[in-house]
């Protein structure tokens, strides 16, 4: 059998002598999926060694002198996925909520970690052709995640009543649970599922901005690095997801 210029690349790279089109890489007895996840799993622990690393090396050199701070945020979300073949999913409406602590580890620059549950996962309408009265079908997946951003916060000045904070970095996630709820004219169907992936890694970018007193409003979105499905050939299809809130400095 010829080999196909993938299998090539995997021969080269991982090592591997056979490389079936069902996602294993045989010899080695891993699941390519599996490969994947383990570089992402050591390099998220990688950065975070060097994000605390990093946040004590640059606090002992400044002498930093600000206060800690922290506080609680919440508010909306509008989710849906990312990858191949998404072209019918439509953003899910959801709900967050977490707490946050802000650590400054060198001029204009701190350390964020946070602790949230995230409401994700896709929605979208597609006609039945059984229904007979013509109405739109439905399909929803509900992901509740316990986020744990690891982020760093800076500020920008644009004027002097405009200084936004900007917040980036990675998070790593945990499925809290998993349904699919299909609607079909009047009648609805709800099950739990099982093969969604225990645990995500990912990115997020966004900000804050002072509105009143201890009040900040909060926009940022994230984006998921690893299939949400966990099976050896998964679908590549990934979270997505923006939310809008609140967050109260105490």
């Amino acid at each position: 059998m010829k080999a196909t210029p993938r299998a090539k690349y995997l021969h080269t790279n991982l090592n591997a002598t056979k490389f079936s089109s069902d996602g294993f890489l045989r010899d080695a007895q891993r699941p390519f999926d599996e490969i994947i996840t383990g570089d992402l799993r050591r390099l998220f622990w990688k950065i975070l060694a060097l994000i605390m690393i990093f946040g004590m090396s640059a606090q002992t050199q400044a002498g930093i002198s600000e206060k800690r701070e922290c506080g609680i945020m919440g508010g909306m979300t509008a989710a849906r996925l990312w990858g191949d073949h998404v072209t019918k999913e439509s953003w899910s409406p959801g709900g967050w909520f977490g707490t946050y602590l802000l650590i400054p580890v060198a001029d204009n620059l701190n350390f964020r970690p946070e602790i949230n549950f995230n409401m994700r996962g896709y929605r979208y309408l597609y006609t039945n052709e059984n229904d007979l009265q013509g109405d739109k079908s439905e399909a929803i997946l509900r992901l509740n995640y316990l986020d744990f951003p690891l982020l760093f916060q800076f500020a920008i000045t644009i004027n002097e009543s405009l200084v936004p904070d900007v917040v980036f970095g990675p998070y790593t996630a945990w499925n809290i649970s998993a349904t699919a709820r299909n609607k079909f004219g009047d009648s609805e169907i709800s099950d739990d599922i099982d093969s969604v992936r225990k645990y995500d890694l990912g990115v997020i970018a966004g900000g804050r901005l002072h509105y009143s007193g201890h009040f900040y409003i909060d926009l940022r979105g994230g984006a998921g690095l690893l299939p949400i499905v966990d099976k050896s050939n998964p679908p590549r299809k990934y979270n997505l997801w923006i939310l809008a809130g609140l967050q109260y400095r105490f």
